[in-house]
């Protein structure tokens, strides 16, 4: 049960960490904004990490949104990186900090009501004309992130981050096998390592040459827009599908609850969307969003929803139940009546939407 400092309401659905309400922070965010900030700098500053840098810094990493400039002994927003001896170190083009494992197909991929792994790639890029049962999908969970989110699913990954013992684009080469008919980029956030995924994709096609193997990004979508083209071309040439978490349609949301601005993710959207016509069967791009219970409303869903159907109707939105963790532990869970609201919001405008996760409903 939290309060809103600005309106002065009491719910469940307000965090008492932000102590805000979710309509507050979109109508009156000049007056919570430094406070907020203040939430995130506090949370990255118990991981080691100092927003407050010194611009003049020569070294700059410029993966993702964050441009990161940093001084002798600073670590990146991400926590990836750090300077030594002048020297920027950590993950790069040929090895990343990451851990892998195999899902059985059909997984539970944000994608997987609608990309080839159903078979609706068949025969060019799906084995099978249903599910490719029998084949498997290469998950490669990628730590760091160029966001903060307060909800984070998969906080863990925080106390696995290294500059050091990275995985060699050669070592994930090797775990490809013949069952293995896609590989799914997620994370923590592939963004912030995104040109050892394009470096893996480029050789992973050319490995498996004339054999299906599907490459898919899970992101938010905040790297750098310079490597949209090359993504593209491996989405188009693989038969893989991008998707993009569009967390919130408010400015004032996303940076209240992760962090970032997301002007840059929905600038990357677009790219996409705007080249969905080049391949809609398996879909080159889906777009998901979690229903964060007292900050998601019917309001934001209807937003990102209209705004994507500016580009096509058909790309696929995939709404995801929430349950609480990280820095929102006093939120509930999204309940039944939210999640059904959003859903017939997000249908005025798309055909295809889909409700993930709903064993996390109440």
């Amino acid at each position: 049960m939290g309060t809103c400092r600005i309106c002065k309401k009491k719910a469940p659905e307000i965090s008492s960490l932000l102590s805000v309400c979710g309509r507050c922070i979109r109508e009156n965010f000049s007056k919570v904004k430094e406070f907020l900030e203040e939430i995130h700098i506090g949370i990255k500053k118990e991981e080691g990490i100092s927003l407050k840098k010194q611009r003049e810094s020569r070294l700059r990493c410029e993966l993702c949104i964050n441009n990161c400039c940093l001084q002798e002994g600073e670590i990146s927003f991400c926590g990836l990186r750090k300077v030594e001896k002048n020297k920027l170190v950590g993950p790069n083009r040929n090895f990343a900090s990451l851990e892998f494992y195999f899902d059985p197909l059909p997984t539970n991929c944000v994608a997987s009501f609608c990309c080839a792994a159903t078979g609706c790639g068949y025969p060019q890029f799906s084995y099978t004309s249903g599910d490719e049962l029998g084949y498997k999908n290469l998950a490669v969970f990628f730590n760091g992130c160029s966001f903060n989110c307060l909800f984070c699913q998969n906080y863990h990954y925080r106390k696995r981050l290294q500059f050091n013992n990275l995985v060699s684009v050669d070592d994930l080469l090797e775990a490809i096998d013949s069952k293995t008919s896609c590989v799914c980029f997620f994370g923590g956030e592939p963004s912030c390592q995104i040109e050892f995924t394009i470096e893996f994709s480029r050789r992973a096609i050319e490995v498996r040459k004339n054999r299906i193997l599907r490459i898919c990004w899970e992101t938010n979508g905040s790297f750098n827009p310079k490597f949209n083209e090359e993504i593209l071309n491996i989405l188009l040439e693989s038969g893989g599908t991008i998707k993009f978490d569009l967390k919130f349609f408010s400015p004032e949301l996303n940076l209240a609850l992760c962090g970032k601005s997301n002007k840059q993710s929905y600038d990357n959207f677009s790219f996409f969307a705007r080249n969905f016509y080049r391949r809609k069967n398996p879909p080159l791009v889906c777009v998901s969003t979690p229903i964060v219970s007292g900050y998601t409303d019917e309001r934001e869903v209807e937003e990102i929803a209209q705004f994507v159907s500016q580009f096509d109707r058909s790309i696929p939105y995939s709404l995801l139940g929430f349950w609480p963790c990280f820095y929102l532990k006093d939120l509930p869970p999204t309940s039944k009546e939210l999640m059904y609201t959003c859903y017939h919001k997000a249908k005025k405008f798309l055909d295809n939407v889909n409700i993930g996760n709903k064993h996390l409903l109440t």
